[in-house]
């Protein structure tokens, strides 16, 4: 009698064991059958710690929805916060470009001016180039 009650103790206890290791992940093997197995064995475990700890109790199935709607709602404002940004730094782009654009015509324009006055002073004599020298910087010779 007493080699029932040991054998089926560690049989229990064997039980027991793999159902833990099982259900910590330990227990994944290659072979579908030795998975199955062990998963078999581990059955009678979950079924028990399933009854014992119900984690599925409408009050924490209510907590969890709402951490689900807390999150949604937060989700919306990290959202809209980006979307402002984002929509600034698109403004900031747009003036800058716009900026860039008027800078882009002066630069022509200014090229242009140069290309005349290069093209005007060629064209002038000595006589001409000394007048306007004088005009804009005035005359040394009399200083």
């Amino acid at each position: 009698m007493k080699k029932w009650v040991i054998i089926i103790i560690v049989v229990i206890v064997a039980l027991l064991a793999i159902g833990i290791l099982h259900d910590a992940g330990y227990l994944n093997f290659q072979s579908k059958t030795l998975t199955m197995l062990f998963a078999a064995l581990a059955g009678p475990y979950m079924f028990i710690k399933n009854k014992l700890f119900n984690r599925n109790s409408p009050e924490s199935v209510e907590e969890i929805v709402n951490r689900a709607k807390d999150g949604l709602i937060k989700d919306d404002e990290h959202r809209e916060d980006y979307d402002n940004k984002i929509a600034q730094k698109e403004k900031e782009i747009n003036s800058l470009n716009a900026q860039l654009n008027s800078l882009d015509l002066k630069l022509k324009e200014m090229e242009t001016k140069t290309q005349t006055v290069s093209a005007q002073v060629r064209e002038m004599t000595t006589e001409e180039i000394t007048k306007e020298f004088e005009k804009l910087y005035g005359n040394e010779k009399d200083d």
